[in-house]
């Protein structure tokens, strides 16, 4: 097996297990067992679990930056359409319609952010990635006239963010969707009115 791949392999296993169970309950024999490899392989690829749960972050918010890029550059609709797709989307993003599993980057800043110095600034760098990602298609929209809230788009997407990663918990808690539908009910009846 190439070397590489090895270490593809735990990302990608560390991902779907780590989302499923957290991080701290996820032992760096789950992971092992779960991609098939033996356990000193995984510490041939990282120095600590801490360093491999930023790195499995990291190629989480990856993940979803592809598939944000999509729906916030689509230039065949309105910059708010945009912004309305993307978290229709991210409503509807849960495959188990079991709501347990919720975002892992809320379940990490939930679990880890009072733990880890290395997963806290990780964490930090995926906000502001984010925040700008939907600033610019907020600044786009206030352009175009279609958002009449003056605010900084800076400031209004970091409050989308928190208010939805608090939705996404919510789910959790009630294992329904009522959270994320009162979510974008209230973002675009009032806030992005």
């Amino acid at each position: 097996m190439k070397h590489g791949s090895t270490r593809d392999r735990l990302l990608a296993t560390g991902l779907r297990v780590m989302h499923a169970q957290g991080f701290n309950a996820t032992g760096v024999q789950d992971i092992t067992q779960a991609a098939g490899v033996p356990k000193g392989s995984f510490y041939n690829h990282f120095d600590s679990k801490e360093g491999f749960g930023a790195e499995v972050l990291g190629r989480f918010w990856e993940d979803r930056t592809a598939r944000a890029l999509n729906v916030l550059s689509d230039e065949s609709l309105t910059p708010l359409a945009r912004l309305k797709a993307y978290f229709a989307a991210k409503a509807r993003a849960e495959p188990t319609k079991t709501f347990d599993r919720g975002c892992m980057i809320g379940n990490f800043s939930a679990e880890m952010a009072g733990q880890s110095r290395l997963v806290r600034d990780r964490l930090g760098a995926v906000y502001a990635a984010w925040t700008r990602l939907l600033a610019a298609c907020i600044a786009e929209a206030q352009a175009a006239g279609e958002i009449r809230n003056p605010g900084d788009p800076e400031t209004l997407a970091a409050f989308l963010i928190d208010a939805f990663e608090g939705a996404v918990l919510r789910t959790k808690v009630d294992q329904d969707g009522r959270a994320l539908a009162r979510f974008e009910q209230l973002i675009f009846d009032s806030i992005l009115s």
